[in-house]
């Protein structure tokens, strides 16, 4: 594809890409790359500080360009400055349905990990019973969140965000506090932490 027709194709989609900067606005960065030439064509809210003509960073992707999607599901790079971005890229097509270029879309993410981090903090307590069986008041899934909230805080993890290792470890945390003295302990828990049963009782295991 001519130059001037991938100006033309990604210059149709400039409204859209203006429009969804501005709606986010001040989280989002959009930049335009020309698959090509390799090269950065346009960029909005300059996010990244990457300028007009800086190299594509399509290594990232891990795709061979022929490869490539309509679009990529959602992963986290670094910014320069240490900020989390989560970021997807949009693939742009000529007349053959060949990649000719993409717009690349990041957030700033920074800024809500800030806000769930102060949520936690504000949810958990600084207290907790020896055994949950004996907190007054409450349901068990409330007691078991609320030391959950606790023990994150204090290790200053993210839910959301826990390796496999990091969540066999506040199992077993919770059992050690008597959290599996509760009936239905184990499936909620698998529940909050995004796995198996079978995986809570291996954890347990290890330690009983």
């Amino acid at each position: 594809m001519e130059s001037s027709q991938f100006v033309s194709l990604w210059k149709s989609y400039e409204p859209f890409i203006q429009a969804m900067v501005d709606l986010f606005s001040p989280f989002v960065e959009a930049a335009v790359h020309d698959l090509e030439k390799g090269k950065v064509v346009a960029i909005y809210h300059n996010i990244s500080q990457r300028k007009v003509g800086d190299s594509s960073p399509l290594k990232e992707l891990k795709v061979d360009i022929d490869q490539f999607p309509k679009y990529f599901p959602p992963y986290y790079k670094q910014n320069f400055d240490g900020r989390p971005l989560k970021c997807t890229s949009i693939t742009l097509r000529d007349t053959s349905g060949y990649p000719v270029g993409l717009i690349c879309i990041n957030v700033d993410v920074s800024f809500f990990q800030q806000g769930q981090e102060l949520f936690q903090k504000f949810l958990s307590i600084q207290k907790e019973a020896q055994n949950p069986i004996e907190i007054f008041g409450g349901s068990f899934e409330e007691q078991v969140i609320s030391m959950m909230g606790q023990y994150l805080e204090e290790n200053h993890l993210q839910l959301l965000r826990l390796k496999r290792e990091q969540k066999k470890e506040l199992v077993q945390h919770l059992y050690k506090k008597g959290v599996f003295h509760f009936k239905h302990a184990a499936p909620f828990l698998a529940k909050q932490l995004h796995t198996s049963r079978a995986s809570i009782y291996n954890y347990i295991k290890e330690i009983v």
